[in-house]
């Protein structure tokens, strides 16, 4: 099918980090802070006869963070990317930053052209007011081997419908986990998680649950019911202060 191109505008790639203790979420919500609002208000003020549509690879809660956020957007190909992304970086809230961009095909899209997404939990033991927004302190003694369990029984393409928040909107609930592991830190424990694709508080259930399970305050049985979506309990989910979009692949 013949599909016309305007060979004026291009469609730019670029990484976004962010803090996102003081912002609703990515997506754009009326009347509340958002990564995604305060991004596109930077670029409508740069170019306010453009249509601004800034595409994330994902939305992330209130209060998730990112290293590694991947967001595509269509803008003239006359501008010097260099220029115009060192005036955004100074528009937009500390809290955000945008750390590399480039060129890329029109047919790129962030969220839907995206193969692997891989996040972080982090988990202190030792309270510190430096990480209070970035970490969940977390008082109990864990059973580090239970934790691991927990993670490797994750792996493969399963329905997590067990572990997610319902949303009627969503008929797939296949999710291919790649990779889930624990690892010690100097203060306290991370979670690493990657698959293809995740549904709405997923990570937060899995870190919550398995949590639970460490601390002996669940049975390792009830959570692999979560995972074969036969249990009757609900889900711990842990906040979302520690959690990291860390990194996002595209083939």
């Amino acid at each position: 099918m013949w599909k016309w191109i305007n060979k004026n505008i291009m469609n730019v790639k670029f990484t976004i980090e962010y803090k996102g203790t003081n912002f609703c979420g990515w997506q754009i919500q009326k009347e509340q802070a958002s990564i995604q609002g305060e991004i596109t208000k930077a670029f409508k003020m740069l170019f306010p006869s453009e249509n601004i549509n800034v595409v994330g690879s994902g939305r992330t809660d209130a209060g998730v963070h990112s290293k590694g956020q991947i967001a595509s957007l269509k803008l003239p190909r006359s501008i010097n990317l260099d220029d115009t992304f060192k005036s955004i970086n100074g528009i937009i809230s500390n809290d955000i930053f945008i750390k590399d961009y480039i060129w890329v095909d029109d047919d790129f899209n962030a969220r839907f052209s995206a193969t692997e997404r891989t996040y972080k939990y982090y988990i202190i033991n030792q309270f510190s007011p430096f990480l209070v927004d970035t970490h969940w302190f977390v008082r109990f003694n864990l059973d580090f081997d239970m934790l691991q369990r927990c993670s490797k029984a994750l792996i493969g393409k399963k329905d997590f419908s067990g572990l997610s928040k319902n949303n009627p909107n969503i008929k797939n609930h296949i999710c291919n986990v790649y990779k889930s592991f624990w690892e010690k830190s100097n203060n306290g424990l991370i979670y690493t998680i990657k698959a293809n694709r995740f549904l709405h508080h997923m990570v937060r259930f899995i870190v919550g649950s398995s949590i639970q399970v460490a601390s002996r305050k669940m049975e390792f049985e009830y959570f692999l019911k979560m995972i074969k979506n036969q249990s009757n309990m609900s889900p711990f989910c842990a906040p979302s202060k520690g959690l990291f979009l860390h990194e996002v692949k595209y083939d």
